[in-house]
This record gives C-alpha cells, structure tokens and sequence, in this order.
C-alpha cells in the first residue's frame, strides 16, 4: 500500500472516541441480564443517544432517540471457573461483541462501521509519546516529558514503581531529541471517557 493510499485510509475511518458505546457489561453488573423483562427508563443518563432499554437473559430491546427501535440477541460463553460471561450478537454481521457504538440510527460492532482506535491513526513515535504521558499520569505526575520524574505515589509497591519507570524510560528514549520534546499535551487521548 502506498503512502498516500495509507493516509487516504486512515482519513476515511472514524475512530471509536468518536462514537457512544453501549457495553454488555454494563447490563450485566447493574443485574439487568436476568430471567424477567428489566427496563430502564433512565438509559439516556447513562447512554446518550439511547431513550428505553428492555433487556433479559437472551435480548436486549433498545429504542433509540431518532425514533428506531432494535433488538439485540445476548449471548453467553461459560468461564473457567463457573458461571458466564454475556455478550451482544452485532445484528450487522453476527459476530459476538462486547460493545455496540451508536451511529444515530442503529447501533452496531467496531468492525461494521469501520472504526479504528484513535491510537491507530498515529505514528511509532507519536504513541510512544502517549504512552509516555499515561505512565507519568498513572506515577502522579504531570504529563509533560520535560518535567521531572515523578515521586513514587503513595501506597504504590517498591516493584511496581520500578517496573513503570523502566517502561517511562523505555518510552521517553523512542520520542528523546525528537519534536514531542517541546510539544503541548493534549489530553483528549489520556483521559479515558
């Protein structure tokens, strides 16, 4: 693939930040994936573009705001040690998914709509630098590679904060010399939504 096919194709996909997800996870920890019909009413204060959701053990019923209304088969696998994890069948291509984004008029898996990572869309060096600054994030500090090494955070293990600093270092040398040395950070890719 050519150079500017490449950059062609990273612009046309749309990345998962983008995109409200709706996790099955989420079902399964308030107990909402039981034998009897559960609804929430109150699904917009957790899922934006979602009004009522209905859901048992082997569907989930979504109505969504522009007015469309969806049913999505919930599947289980069995865990090592007993019981089951649940997960949403993409009504798009049958594959079982943990998650379904929102595009406005239905909701389907990552691999329907075509959607890439935002850290997929960046260089070697450019995700170097953002795993740089989580690790100096996760240590207390700031997220700046010009500032000093942060402390070892309270209550953190001796190993553990050795184990994060190799990485940070590991990290910091790919981008060292480099323009990330003097660029502002932006958070929008540290913070998790």
């Amino acid at each position: 693939m050519t150079q500017n096919t490449e950059a062609a194709s990273k612009e046309r996909h749309g990345t998962v930040e983008q995109f409200a997800s709706f996790a099955v996870g989420d079902l399964h920890r308030c107990g909402a994936l039981r034998e009897q019909l559960v609804s929430f009413d109150w699904a917009s204060f957790k899922w934006p573009g979602i009004v009522r959701v209905m859901c048992n053990r082997w569907r989930v019923d979504v109505e969504l705001r522009c007015g469309a209304s969806q049913r999505i088969p919930v599947v289980w696998s069995r865990c090592h040690f007993g019981g089951g994890r649940p997960w949403f069948m993409c009504v798009r291509c049958g594959g079982r998914v943990g998650k379904l984004y929102n595009t406005g008029a239905s909701l389907a898996c990552r691999c329907c709509l075509d959607l890439w990572y935002a850290s997929q869309r960046r260089g070697a060096k450019s995700r170097s630098y953002l795993q740089a600054l989580k690790l100096r994030l996760r240590l207390n500090g700031v997220a700046s590679l010009t500032a000093p090494i942060p402390d070892r955070p309270k209550g953190m293990h001796r190993t553990t904060y050795r184990r994060l600093l190799n990485r940070l270092e590991k990290f910091e040398q790919q981008v060292r010399n480099s323009r990330f040395m003097l660029r502002e950070t932006d958070y929008m890719p540290l913070v998790p939504k």
